[in-house]
Order: structure tokens, then sequence, then C-alpha cells
């Protein structure tokens, strides 16, 4: 085992599983409430905020589970059993109050609650919750964002291949290892997909064997932004980032990392902004996906990797809660650090949480772009981020419609990783649904790139992580002597991909 792959080791040994952060215990009522939900309901007289409930569910008992829907569907029950017990006093409370509509969340113990302007007695309803042991915060549903990408420059590519998909060797695991992702399930929370784009629509598993589309389990629109049931893109950004995890046109457009993969998307971000009903519906599904009508949950046909490009400042747990319970299912949970850069501490959540695999943008010449966030992740005990860096300069993937475009971001590097690990995964499915086995193959194997900028040089560092993520590395080391005993006896048995 190398230097670098034994603290990588050493750092997941030390892991602790630490529960919902907005779950603990507050000092007194009315510090339970966040200033916003109160600003928002004197400034607009309507108001919507979540009751987050005390007693969080803990699904790291699943982690020992090798079975594929065995372990969805303990994690999923365990949410569930939990959520329906604890919130039934809650919700028989608020079935009281007119004016009040409620949606009930079990990937996060929580409850949306919306009161409407005019309706008698608001403030004293969320004094009320707020005095309850049961409750533990009750918080605004916030606005997260798009890290606005930058326009880009055409870069040279190597034949049809993207500059950025051959710098992270994918087309050497292609060729030598005989797979392009095959086997796998990639999906994005994102602005949605175009997914009859030439480059994704034999990717997509919706797509019927007649040629005819299935869109139940296969894509979720919480905020109901798409005019059909069919999935849509009205801002571009999750076509892209789609495009770079899996997309080929079977022609000059070979923009996708692992194009043999299957691709699933939900809508969590409306436009440019997300919000956290959104986000967290989208999240729930992830681990459960539904049929169009929201119903019939499926813990068996959920994705494997979810990329997120999506952010929320450097400090709020909001979110932290749900990317526990995807690694706790088998999910790789990848996230972009954010477009904040050159500042240290800049790295934003989710990607500062120590749960998530947070990636940085590097240029063609590999060096970090100046735009992408720096660590350390000081609201989350100073830990190292991004985890590691791709490309993310330059960009050129799938855009609505039926087009291609270049961009710049940490929302574009972040693709890279997730195509990365489908990669890994089909190659090495013994390390399916094991994540600390391949964030420390993913460390282990990046080239290294040194810095001083924001901290010790490492590696990592708080500038690159571990370095520059490299698929053909990932893969040879896994196969390897040192990697043969997880990637061939670990992880869990995983049904071939629904359409």
């Amino acid at each position: 085992m190398s230097t670098k792959m034994g603290l990588c080791a050493a750092v997941l040994a030390a892991f602790v599983y630490v529960t919902f952060v907005g779950a603990q215990p507050q000092n007194g009522p009315q510090q339970k409430i966040a200033p916003k939900v109160l600003s928002d309901l004197r400034d607009n007289g309507s108001v919507t905020f979540f009751v987050v409930m005390t007693e969080q569910a803990n699904t790291s008992a699943a982690n020992g589970i090798r079975d594929w829907v065995a372990r969805g569907q303990a994690v999923v029950e365990t949410l569930k059993d939990v959520a329906n017990r604890t919130q039934e006093p809650v919700l028989q409370l608020l079935s009281q109050s007119p004016g009040v509509d409620v949606t009930s969340f079990w990937i996060v113990n929580t409850i949306r609650v919306s009161v409407s302007a005019g309706s008698a007695a608001s403030g004293q309803l969320i004094d009320q919750l707020a005095a309850r042991s049961d409750v533990a915060s009750i918080r605004p549903d916030e606005q997260w964002e798009i890290p606005v990408p930058f326009p880009g420059t055409k870069e040279p590519g190597v034949a049809a291949v993207e500059w950025g998909v051959n710098r992270v060797h994918a087309p050497d695991v292609w060729s030598q290892f005989g797979t392009r992702g095959e086997g796998i399930v990639v999906a994005s929370i994102d602005t949605g997909v175009q997914f009859n784009h030439p480059a994704l629509v034999g990717q997509y598993r919706g797509l019927q064997p007649d040629g005819s589309f299935d869109h139940n389990y296969n894509w979720y629109d919480p905020a109901h932004i798409c005019p059909s049931g069919a999935p849509c893109d009205n801002a571009g950004h999750g076509t892209h980032t789609m495009g770079t995890m899996v997309g080929d046109d079977g022609g000059s457009n070979q923009i996708g990392v692992a194009p043999g993969a299957t691709w699933i998307a939900a809508k969590g971000c409306e436009s440019g902004s997300c919000s956290s009903s959104s986000l967290l519906a989208s999240g729930q599904w992830m681990l459960a996906p539904t049929d169009l009508n929201g119903e019939n949950p499926s813990p068996d046909l959920r994705p494997q990797i979810v990329n997120n490009s999506w952010v929320g400042g450097t400090s709020n747990p909001f979110y932290r809660a749900t990317v526990q319970a995807w690694r706790d299912s088998g999910i790789f949970p990848a996230f972009a650090n954010g477009n904040s850069g050159p500042a240290c501490g800049s790295a934003s959540v989710p990607a500062a949480y120590p749960e998530s695999f947070g990636v940085g943008a590097v240029n063609i010449s590999d060096n970090i772009a100046g735009f992408s966030s720096r660590g350390p992740a000081t609201f989350f005990g100073g830990i190292v981020k991004p985890d590691v860096s791709a490309p993310g300069v330059n960009v050129r993937s799938s855009v609505p419609f039926n087009s291609y475009g270049l961009m710049s971001g940490t929302s574009m590097a972040t693709p890279h990783v997730s195509g990365v690990v489908a990669l890994v995964w089909s190659a090495l499915p013994g390390l399916i649904g094991d994540i600390p086995a391949t964030i420390d193959l993913l460390d282990a194997s990046a080239d290294t790139r040194s810095s001083s900028a924001c901290g010790p040089v490492g590696p990592p560092n708080n500038v690159y992580g571990w370095g520059i993520v490299n698929a053909l590395a990932a893969v040879q080391l896994g196969s390897g002597p040192a990697g043969s005993a997880s990637t061939k006896t670990a992880g869990v048995a995983v049904p071939a991909p629904a359409r």
C-alpha cells in the first residue's frame, strides 16, 4: 500500500458518523427559530419554513449489507420509521391550524410548512413549534445557487475526444480495460437535462427498446417547472454537466467520461437557483426513485453516483444528513467545491461536508483555476477541501437544443469525477457501494499537485486536494495486488440498470 493510500486509510479509520448538525439541541425556544423565518413572516405575511425534528435517524448499520436492493431498502425503512414515529404529534398540531400547507420528508426528519398570508396566529404557531422538545430548529426555505459558469474558449482535443475527457485518462480505460461505464447508473441534481439530445438520448434509462420513452423512475421535477412529464432544462447547466459524465453522439462529439453508463436526473434547481424544498425532495428521490406521480418508491432503482454542481455558502448544515444517507445506501456523492476562489476557506457546502467528495477545477495546463474555491472547510473541523481536482476550464459539452457549448467552473470539473467513478466501478465492480475504499483509491491514484497557498503543501492541500483525478491510475491501482482484496470481494451485488 502506498504512503498516500495508507494516509487515506488512516483518515477513514478515524471517521466518526456525525448526525445532522441542525438537529442539535438549542438553548431555548426563541434560539431555535432562524431570524429569516420571522423576517419573512413580518415582511410578507406568508412564510415557508422547515421544522427539523430533534431525533434523526442513524442509517450507518446499512453499510454492512452487501446486497444492493436490501441495502437501499434498509436505509429507506430506517429513515421512514423514525420520521413516521416522531412527526405524528407535530403533524397533528399543524392539522389544526388553518391556512397551513404541510409536506413531510424522511430523508431528513423534517416537515416543510407554508403559512399563507393572513393566516391567524401564524407567529404563535411558530412559537408553539419552537417550544416543543421534539423540535430541534425552525429553518427557512433558503435558496442555494448554481455557481455562475464562466464563458469558455475552445481547447485542442484528441480526435473527437474533449481535452478534459482525455486528461482524466478515460480513453485509456476504455481501450485497456474494455469498459466505458457499462452497468453503472449516474444521476444529477441540477437544472434538468435535454433528454433527447443526440449525445445523451442513447444513455437515458428512460429510453425503451422500441424507441419510446418511460420517464417513470428516471426523471423527477419536484417544483413542476417542465411543461410536461418529460425532462427539460430551462437553464442549460444540467445538460452540460450530464454530457461530461456520459455524453457521446457516436460521431465527432465524444464529450463524456463514461459514455457506456446510464443516466437519470432530478430537477433540484428551478433555474439558476435551487430551493431547499426542491433539493431536499430530489435528494430523497435519489434514495428511492418514484413514478411520475411521486408514488411507489423503489430503492433498488437508485443510482450508484449522484453529481451535484450547486452550492450554499460555507457553513449551512441542512443537506448533510442527505449526503450521509446516500453514502450509507452506497451512493457516491460528488459535489462542486464552488467558484469563490482564490480566497482560502471559501469551499462551499455541501462539498465542504466531511461526507461529500468535493471537486476543484484545473485548466489544460494542470493549474488550478483562479475561481476554484479553496479550503480549509472552516465550519467542519478545518478539513482539507477539495478532495481532488479535475478539468473545469473551457469544457465543451452538450447544451439545449441539440447543441454544444463551452463553460468553465467547478460545476464542469465535478462531472469529470463522477464519470471517473463510473469507469472505476464498471471496471472494478467489487468496489460498487464501498465509498471509503473508492475515495481511498481516487485519492491515492490522483496526479499530485502541490500548493502552500492555503495551508500545508500536501498532498493533500486546500488548493488541489490530493491532485488531479486519474481514471487509468485508479483502475490500475485497484486491479493490482494491493487493491485486489477490496475490489474483488467487497462492494455489493447490483442488478443491471432497468429501462
